[in-house]
């Protein structure tokens, strides 16, 4: 753990406080489930004082959940919010982010496309890069829909080379460009593989892997993160396809590996469990033998966990816990959505109890409905999640408002004074300043997560020519870069990769 300055401690303690959430792992215990407002309305957790709505209720019947902590409930905008099953139905609502209330409640899918049958709702997927557009498929074809005309464009024709295929759980990147599916037979839908699919040349593969879990893109999509559904010591637990030269490397469950189990990708990283240390581990996809801790679990093995990396924002990711075990547990973190940083530096924001009973279910399918599985909106300031409130009879959708990340006061600023590249970076930055009429001596500073001050140097820009920084003293991580001079002061963030 890196030591934080004074400075820094007192700004990041006085933020924390006023946005009444916790920063230490202490044991908060769960206080009865509040009473709930109708549909609608927002309540206070009374342990962390964040704010919550109720997005679903008994008018919408007992069946209501969102899907995954890595399909995105919110749009790019978190303008409009999709709950995959309100009474079993895929339905949309408008989102006001300022006023956190939901309206204009409506079936997702007003019709099929033409000729073919309901598109899968539990891994429809908002596009990258448009507002109004899902991305979604039936058995055979992927579509992207407009949620605003209610009209589709087929994307692919998977049945023309596969004419056996059954897509299944759905992944994309960023740019709405490479796609990854389940591939399934369709007479007993049973899996026979892998699908990767590159709408940019029309350029589709299969991999025979019938023990298949599942497949995911990254955000860029460059690689794919194959789960064997194989585990044990010894055994290839997980696969990294590189999407371009189509090479893979293999991670073993155990040592040396400790492939990721439960899981989200960044942009070219995966951040997964490791079920022999208890922790949840940091990868560069372009070197995955090599990885470091986000988070230590230590002796506790009570919780379930997911993960959610959707926020744009990499810095922290987003996890959901329940208790999935009658294991002895220490208590922390028990039914929680909480946030950790992602540079190592095992910094968590608690965000909220979510009172999801798990162990008390009548049936596995109430067991798995009623976990949290939270997801992260693209701008980090919202969560949609399920929980069943202790209830073994329905379960609810909720949307959390997340307070601002402003750790000691270093916040990236959105404006033109600098540019870098690349990034992530290995030993070198380049900084340009267009603003700069001439030389110009600028101050460019270079601190951890915590504030703490890694780097300092005084130089003269050339107005000219990018500015070469050098970062190799860096560990891997995510760090924030300060330059100042005549024109002003910027920040940005960016991550060493080795």
């Amino acid at each position: 753990m890196k030591v934080i300055s004074s400075l820094a401690m007192v700004l990041f303690v006085s933020v924390v406080t006023a946005q009444s959430i916790k920063t230490d792992r202490g044991v908060y215990p769960e206080p009865a489930p509040p009473i709930l407002p109708p549909a609608g309305g927002t309540f206070v957790d009374p342990v962390f004082g964040t704010t919550l709505l109720r997005v679903t209720d008994s008018l919408d019947g007992t069946d209501n959940h969102q899907s995954y902590s890595y399909w995105p409930g919110f749009n790019k905008n978190a303008a409009l919010l999709y709950i995959s099953s309100v009474g079993g139905i895929p339905t949309l609502y408008d989102f006001d982010t300022v006023h956190v209330s939901i309206s204009n409640k409506r079936n997702l899918f007003q019709s099929n496309p033409a000729g073919d049958g309901v598109p899968n709702g539990e891994d429809a997927i908002w596009s990258g890069l448009h507002a109004n557009i899902m991305l979604c498929h039936t058995g055979q074809k992927l579509y992207s829909y407009n949620v605003t005309t209610n009209q589709y464009t087929l994307i692919h024709d998977f049945s023309i080379a596969y004419p056996n295929i059954y897509l299944w759980q759905m992944s994309r990147s960023m740019n709405d460009s490479v796609f990854g599916f389940t591939y399934k037979e369709n007479v007993n839908y049973t899996n026979v593989g892998y699908l990767d699919y590159r709408a940019s040349n029309n350029h589709s593969d299969t991999s025979h892997l019938p023990t298949l879990d599942e497949v995911q893109v990254d955000k860029t999509g460059n690689y794919l993160v194959v789960k064997t559904g194989n585990s044990g010591a010894g055994i290839i637990k997980v696969q990294i396809l590189n999407l371009h030269t189509f090479a893979k490397d293999y991670l073993i469950d155990n040592a040396p590996d400790y492939a990721p189990g439960h899981s989200d990708n960044g942009s070219g990283l995966v951040i997964g469990d490791d079920n022999w240390n208890n922790r949840f581990t940091f990868r560069q996809l372009s070197s995955p033998h090599t990885f470091y801790s986000v988070m230590d679990l230590n002796n506790d093995w009570s919780l379930g966990y997911h993960a959610s990396m959707l926020a744009d924002d990499e810095s922290w990711i987003l996890f959901s816990t329940f208790v999935g075990d009658t294991l002895p547990g220490t208590g922390v973190f028990r039914d929680e959505l909480y946030q950790a940083s992602t540079d190592g530096a095992q910094h968590v924001r608690r965000l909220c109890h979510t009172h999801s009973d798990f162990l008390h279910q009548t049936n596995s399918g109430n067991q798995y409905y009623g976990e949290p599985r939270a997801n992260i909106s693209r701008n980090g300031k919202f969560a949609v999640f399920t929980s069943n409130w202790g209830s073994i009879t329905r379960r609810d959708a909720f949307v959390l408002q997340i307070p601002p990340v402003i750790v000691t006061g270093i916040a990236e600023q959105k404006n033109t004074l600098f540019s870098l590249s690349p990034n992530p970076a290995r030993d070198q930055l380049y900084l340009c300043f267009p603003a700069l009429q001439e030389t110009e001596k600028t101050t460019i500073t270079v601190f951890d997560l915590a504030g703490q001050e890694l780097l300092h140097q005084d130089v003269f820009i050339d107005a000219a020519a990018p500015f070469e920084f050098t970062v190799s003293a860096l560990s891997e991580g995510l760090y924030f870069i300060r330059a100042t001079n005549s024109k002003g002061s910027s920040v940005k963030k960016f991550t060493v990769v080795r």
